[in-house]
């Protein structure tokens, strides 16, 4: 390493739990492990930082050593005052920090290519315990029980509001994490007594049940963006005062249910993962829009949640292909249009230089019987 990048930590007389750090013990450099929270080198020294020898009060340097040799250095010296650490600042491979609902402003984010980079750090403890450059590895979203993994910033971003999380970051230099989400087996959501509407589209799969497909663009969803992240899951019951709606067969007979219990104090939504074919199994393509719309080339019709392409002159989309949705140029996602819904947004946004489509293979809506509330009440 060149000498410009290692610096000089003052520590205390005492031992190493006395200082209050411990390091890997045969790693060469030695790895920083923990830092006491409060401890005499809490903000000097951080986990993962290197450290290439150290300064014993005599002056005497001592480089080339293990973490079990500085403990033992530091145990024989722990009278001294003047000892200095050799250290270098380096980002450890994994670490878990704890956002509470309305903390979601203490840390900043920003898309870096295919990597999501810690930028800013508005936390006092937060600085002390880690440094601005390291990666999104994932964010467990402990309120819905979702770990999200590859997202980009802009997709996760909303999902941060009013939630509990858990965000483990990753050293930069490893390679950006593949895109992944991990559903519960199971979850009980606590209705609120004025949520009347879920703000959730629902599709009838069979034998597999009413299957969350996203969050609804008609009304909002009671759990926020965070929403979107239970596509897949299955709604099993509605439980009412111990009272179970165990026989929730259409998304009518679901909506109905939540809109008649309106108010009362006691209701849980039981969900579990979906079973069967998933949508998700199919993946979705991107086929970016021209500005103003030109070129763009086909036609599309049908209800929510099955817009068909009907015809086009378009290389990158297939007559039979379905329109799932749209992304703005602020990385914003529309799911669940009509036809009519996905035409008036694709004319409001034609100025926007970057725009995407989100294209999925036809036959994943072939085990689809029911598309949403609407479209049961419809028929």
């Amino acid at each position: 390493m060149p000498a410009t990048a290692i610096g000089r930590i003052n520590i205390p007389a005492g031992w190493d739990y006395d200082v209050g750090v411990s390091f890997e013990k045969d790693s060469k450099p030695i790895k920083v492990q923990t830092v006491k929270k409060g401890g005499p080198m809490w903000g000097k020294l951080r986990v993962g930082y290197m450290v290439h020898g150290i300064i014993l009060g005599d002056n005497r340097k001592v480089e080339g050593i293990n973490g079990t040799q500085l403990k033992n250095l530091l145990e024989s010296t722990s009278k001294s005052k003047d000892r200095k650490l050799l250290v270098q600042v380096a980002f450890p491979d994994e670490l878990e920090i704890d956002i509470a609902k309305g903390e979601e402003n203490k840390v900043g984010f920003e898309q870096a290519g295919d990597k999501v980079l810690l930028r800013k750090i508005h936390d006092d403890d937060l600085r002390k315990r880690i440094l601005p450059g390291m990666q999104l590895g994932s964010i467990t979203f402990e309120d819905v029980g979702v770990e999200c993994s590859g997202y980009t910033w802009a997709e996760l971003a909303p999902c941060l509001k009013k939630a509990d999380c858990k965000i483990t970051l990753w050293n930069p230099t490893r390679p950006a994490p593949r895109k992944k989400t991990i559903l519960p087996q199971r979850l009980d959501l606590e209705l609120p007594p004025e949520v009347s509407d879920l703000g959730l589209t629902i599709l009838k799969q069979p034998k597999v049940g009413l299957k969350i497909n996203g969050i609804s663009l008609k009304s909002p969803c009671f759990l926020g963006a965070q929403g979107k992240l239970l596509k897949g899951m299955v709604i099993k019951t509605l439980l009412v005062d111990n009272y179970v709606f165990d026989e929730l067969n259409t998304a009518v007979g679901l909506v109905s249910a939540v809109k008649d219990t309106k108010g009362r104090a006691s209701r849980m939504l039981m969900l579990e993962q979906g079973g069967g074919r998933s949508v998700e199994d199919i993946p979705v393509q991107r086929v970016a829009v021209p500005r103003m719309n030109r070129g763009l080339g086909i036609e599309f019709g049908g209800a929510s949640n099955n817009l068909k392409v009907t015809s086009s002159t378009n290389p990158k989309i297939k007559v039979g292909q379905h329109v799932v949705g749209l992304v703005d140029s602020n990385g914003t996602e529309y799911e669940g249009m009509e036809d009519y819904e996905l035409r008036e947004l694709l004319d409001t946004t034609k100025m926007q230089k970057i725009r995407y489509l989100m294209v999925r293979q036809s036959d994943w809506h072939d085990e689809i019987v029911t598309a949403t509330a609407n479209d049961e009440a419809a028929a």
